[in-house]
């Protein structure tokens, strides 16, 4: 199959969404499908690969991080058309997401769209007002049943996502298909590796530290305010407990003001956006993964923190169904008063501790990223005989 995948999201950027195209791409590749990438311009990046078609693009105002595809001329739609692909697949729903469908349309090919991200969780960053953001809630509900109505089919990375899309009221074909994860790429290193001593040097960490983990994103939603909040009452408990905090964000100068009003700067640290090669360090340098997130389609990074071997503690949401199970895998919470309890119970009970980490790491080993495209690569054939077996009978 000549597979298109069009994507604002890719390489050099890092998120959610760019993990879960690369890795797509890599397996697919590895599968003997011809993979496409289209993706947005980067400026001063230079691919190393031949199968990515960039298209000329802005930055996005507000996220510099983030841009925009500006496809004005016409030769990138003739290059395109040119490619002869037998499926397009969409995985945002911004400028390069509207190119990928315009094509599938015109080349009347089947397209498929992952959803990888809840926008209405997002509404504050529109209008941060109750009333403002309901209405905002709203038109993203009505404007995301409208974007995908015309695709053959759209994958869900959770049953999260898929229960939210059928209250949208969206009727097409939806087939859940959870992002892996490369579980070589998350294996716990020894505290003796001299990646972990330098990162503990460079922190200033001590032997006696606990080490609790928030790695991701720092925006308002991740809900990282909630842990800091309650490190007053773990450090009663847990006086050597720190909370290093690996990511960046737009909330990130908000959450170093609240710790420093709760007097809380040698207990908690930011060390900003790391490397992505680099992160399994930080996974295996943690005594424990902590996510308070309520707005996670999945949560890669629980699941990395499980593949690596480190006790998980994460807000009890649909997304972690069957795979975070309270006092099996991980431990759960809703109130904020639950998780500082959590952590001081994985703190104080290493036994207990060690078997949770032990069970979550056979139950991540099922969620490989080889996996997530065999099931990938099945969807796209069901969809190919589906619309094969159509155009017999309209014949």
């Amino acid at each position: 199959m000549k597979i298109g995948i069009f994507t604002d999201c890719y390489y050099p950027q890092v998120n959610g969404v760019v993990t879960s195209v690369l890795m797509l791409e890599e397996e697919l590749i590895k599968l003997g499908h011809e993979v496409i990438i289209v993706t947005v311009k980067v400026p001063n990046h230079i691919d190393d690969k031949d199968n990515i078609f960039r298209i000329n693009s802005i930055p996005f105002s507000r996220w510099k991080e983030f841009r925009l595809g500006v496809p004005i001329f016409s030769e990138p739609f003739k290059q395109l058309k040119n490619m002869k692909f037998d499926v397009i697949h969409t995985h945002t729903e911004f400028s390069i997401g509207l190119l990928g469908k315009y094509m599938a349309k015109s080349l009347d090919i089947p397209a498929l769209h992952t959803y990888h991200t809840m926008y209405e969780d997002y509404s504050h960053y529109v209008f941060n007002h109750k009333y403002g953001k309901n209405l905002i809630k709203k038109a993203i509900i009505r404007g995301s049943k409208l974007y995908v109505k015309q695709y053959d089919g759209i994958i869900a990375p959770t049953d999260k996502t898929k229960n939210a899309l059928r209250r949208y009221g969206v009727g097409n074909n939806i087939f859940v298909v959870p992002t892996g994860i490369n579980l070589r790429q998350f294996s716990k290193f020894n505290s003796n590796h001299p990646e972990l001593i330098k990162l503990r040097k460079k922190y200033a960490l001590s032997n006696d530290d606990k080490i609790i983990l928030s790695l991701g994103r720092v925006s308002e939603e991740k809900s990282i305010q909630n842990i800091i909040n309650q490190m007053p009452e773990l450090i009663k408990e847990e006086p050597y407990v720190k909370l290093l905090i690996v990511g960046d964000g737009p909330y990130k100068n908000k959450l170093q003001k609240l710790c420093t009003k709760l007097n809380l700067n040698d207990h908690v640290i930011f060390t900003g956006q790391v490397p992505f090669d680099c992160v399994s360090y930080y996974y295996s340098l943690a005594d424990v993964f902590v996510s308070a997130s309520k707005t996670e389609t999945q949560g890669l990074t629980i699941m990395e923190a499980m593949a690596t071997g480190i006790p998980v503690v994460v807000y009890d949401d649909l997304n972690v169904k069957d795979v975070v199970i309270d006092g099996v895998s991980g431990r759960l919470f809703i109130k904020d008063t639950e998780l500082t309890k959590s952590l001081i119970n994985c703190f104080e009970n290493e036994y207990k501790t060690k078997k949770l980490s032990k069970k979550a790491t056979e139950i991540i080993a099922n969620l490989s990223k080889e996996s997530y495209a065999k099931k990938a690569e099945h969807v796209y054939y069901e969809i190919l005989y589906n619309i094969h077996e159509f155009h017999k009978l309209k014949a």
